[in-house]
């Protein structure tokens, strides 16, 4: 889905899932160890609680559209979606120095000045992937665990008492 205004020049892009759903929920853990890393391809969903562990980050589902690009790109991304489209990152609000040591901690993360970083994606409705370059072998990079969906998860998709 892509939506573009001709007024205030305000862009929009974004996948919308249209499938069925799983019936199991994925974590899917992506060892960031080198800066050609940076530019491997994944799917981002708009279900999946997003975290970068060394940097003590977690964004909830629904937070980011969800998206297929690079991890270099899902990082500018974040960064732009902190910045332009959070009054956090504006006016006064750009005086807190922890927030904006974060920023920086991002910015550093995608032009390689911080070494090797995690990518966590765990997904509800086990929407998402990240590009295996060594396929049909499994990527030593990346740890995938399919797990049953939480009573929480399930509450949140709107399943738990949903009639079928």
């Amino acid at each position: 889905m892509a939506f573009s205004c001709e007024y205030c020049g305000y862009r929009n892009t974004e996948i919308k899932h249209g499938g069925g759903m799983s019936d199991h929920a994925t974590k899917i853990v992506f060892h960031v160890k080198n800066e050609k890393d940076l530019n491997r391809d994944l799917f981002k969903s708009d279900s999946c609680t997003f975290e970068i562990p060394e940097l003590d980050f977690s964004m909830a589902p629904g937070s980011l559209d969800s998206m297929y690009t690079t991890v270099e790109g899902l990082l500018d991304k974040l960064h732009e979606s902190l910045t332009e489209n959070n009054p956090f990152g504006v006016g006064d609000s750009a005086a807190n120095r922890k927030y904006m040591e974060f920023l920086d901690s991002l910015k550093e993360l995608k032009e390689w000045k911080r070494g090797p970083f995690t990518i966590v994606l765990d997904d509800a409705i086990s929407n998402c992937f990240i590009y295996n370059p060594y396929a049909p072998e499994a990527d030593p990079q990346v740890e995938v665990t399919v797990y049953e969906r939480t009573q929480e998860q399930n509450e949140e998709l709107g399943i738990t008492d949903m009639n079928v």
